[in-house]
């Protein structure tokens, strides 16, 4: 099915104004809000009016779990097509909707992030620790329900789908059939409705999704570069996008999406990775956890940033941390517990 955009001005234009820039994003309440917040930052940077465009994806009209829609694609594609064949210029995601794989001839960059833990929203105020013995929590990710499980392995995971509003109403409505579900704190925040949380879930007990509570803005690699220093086709938006990019998100993100790239872990795949820089130094903790979560396994390490050296050489060494603590996964026997597809690597 082919996407059908549609056009929303977040600022008026008349005649003679600069042309706006057209930034591509899903329609649901918590992907508007979020673009909202780069296209307010887009025009303050740019000067030009910003227009959203609603795009349709795959993993908004079909329904299923993500792992049998294939992944985390399925938000993805519509909006890279949507880039690539000139109905927006700018489309932001997700940051952990991305697949680890690079998208030809685009670019993006990633705003400061915002707090990474998953939101237990309980009834009643209960956390994930006074849930009542054989409770029902509700989630659509692999990864927390197995980690969920490893916590509290009496609870009942309920498979769930749905807009933020419709996950809330299977624990908080009037007609609720659940004790809890399980959502990202940073959408919630977001959508300023932080009071759900009963609980912040510590990423030593949930470890986040790779990416998660950042956003990923997204461009035609050639509206930005520069080549034989020439100025880039867009220079306003280069610049822009240039200022967007906060050094500690990417660096983090990259280390985490480096663990999910080693690993060759799709998105049924139970793997939460969690990456923080303090002053010059880089620290990951991953973890792979069984589905049914009898068993997890978690890795750590640490990197040290040297601030004058040049950051194409500085996201290296995100990388390289990532992958050196994926394979420390692997080495100790990470495929056992959950549908990874690397290669283990041999022993010295």
């Amino acid at each position: 099915m082919t996407p059908t955009p549609l056009a929303v001005s977040t600022s008026g234009s008349a005649p003679g104004d600069p042309a706006p820039i057209l930034l591509g994003t899903r329609a649901s309440a918590l992907a508007t809000t979020q673009s909202g917040l780069v296209a307010k930052r887009l025009e303050e940077l740019t000067g030009r009016p910003v227009e959203l465009v609603h795009i349709r994806t795959e993993g908004d009209v079909k329904t299923g779990s993500l792992a049998s829609l294939g992944g985390t694609g399925v938000f993805v594609t519509a909006l890279r097509e949507a880039l690539l064949d000139g109905r927006c210029d700018v489309a932001v995601h997700s940051l952990k909707d991305l697949p680890t794989t690079p998208a030809p001839d685009l670019t993006f960059v990633t705003p400061e992030r915002a707090d990474p833990r998953d939101a237990l929203c309980a009834r009643d105020g209960l956390t994930l620790a006074t849930l009542p013995h054989g409770g029902r929590v509700g989630t659509g990710s692999p990864r927390r329900a197995a980690q969920i499980r490893a916590a509290r392995p009496d609870l009942e995971v309920v498979d769930i789908r749905g807009n933020v509003g419709t996950r809330l109403d299977r624990a908080l409505g009037p007609n609720a059939d659940l004790d809890a579900v399980v959502l990202a704190y940073a959408g919630l925040a977001r959508l300023d409705r932080t009071e759900v949380i009963s609980e912040a879930l510590d990423v030593d007990v949930v470890a986040p999704a790779p990416g998660q509570g950042a956003l990923a803005v997204e461009v035609r690699t050639a509206d930005i570069a520069s080549e034989s220093g020439d100025a880039p086709r867009v220079p306003d938006l280069a610049e822009a996008i240039h200022r967007l990019d906060h050094r500690p998100t990417r660096l983090g993100v990259l280390a985490e999406r480096s663990v999910l790239a080693r690993l060759e872990a799709g998105c049924a795949a139970p793997v939460g990775a969690h990456a923080t820089v303090s002053g010059d130094v880089l620290r990951l903790r991953a973890v792979v956890a069984a589905v049914d979560g009898s068993e997890q396994m978690s890795s750590e390490g640490e990197a040290l940033l040297s601030p004058d050296v040049a950051p194409d050489v500085i996201d290296d060494v995100a990388r390289a941390l990532g992958t050196s603590v994926a394979e420390d996964l692997l080495a100790d026997g990470a495929e056992r517990l959950a549908p990874l597809s690397a290669t283990v690597p041999e022993k010295a």
